[in-house]
């Protein structure tokens, strides 16, 4: 498994950290995290919340990017723990900002399978 797997494998933890299997994968990979990097996660990191998430997602990605050992950790984190972090136990969000201005449809979804055809 690649790096960018495995990172997106980080937010599939998040959703899926509801159940037992995958609070045990959202535990391992803050373990990863604090053994790897020496230090606990700045701030805490609530699988429940989006923004600390991708606040998370963010520090591994660079850490990764500029640590082989954990890169390499974080695959094998990945690897160990995909099985249980299918798509379906990861959450999605969509959003439309309380201020945007829509001019036309908006399509929000997590899987489409197909054409989408706007008449």
């Amino acid at each position: 498994m690649d790096v960018d797997a495995a990172l997106a494998l980080v937010t599939a933890a998040a959703g899926g950290a509801a159940t037992a299997a995958g609070q045990r994968a959202w535990e391992g990979l803050l373990s990863l995290w604090r053994r790897t990097t020496g230090r606990p996660e700045p701030q805490p990191v609530d699988p429940g919340d989006g923004g600390s998430v991708r606040w998370l997602v963010d520090r591994m990605t660079q850490q990764a990017r500029s640590d082989p050992e954990f890169a390499s950790a974080l695959c094998r984190w990945a690897g160990e723990h995909h099985a249980v972090l299918t798509v379906e136990q990861s959450a999605v969000h969509n959003t439309v900002a309380p201020d945007a201005t829509v001019n036309g449809p908006v399509i929000q979804a997590r899987d489409i399978h197909g054409d989408i055809h706007f008449r």
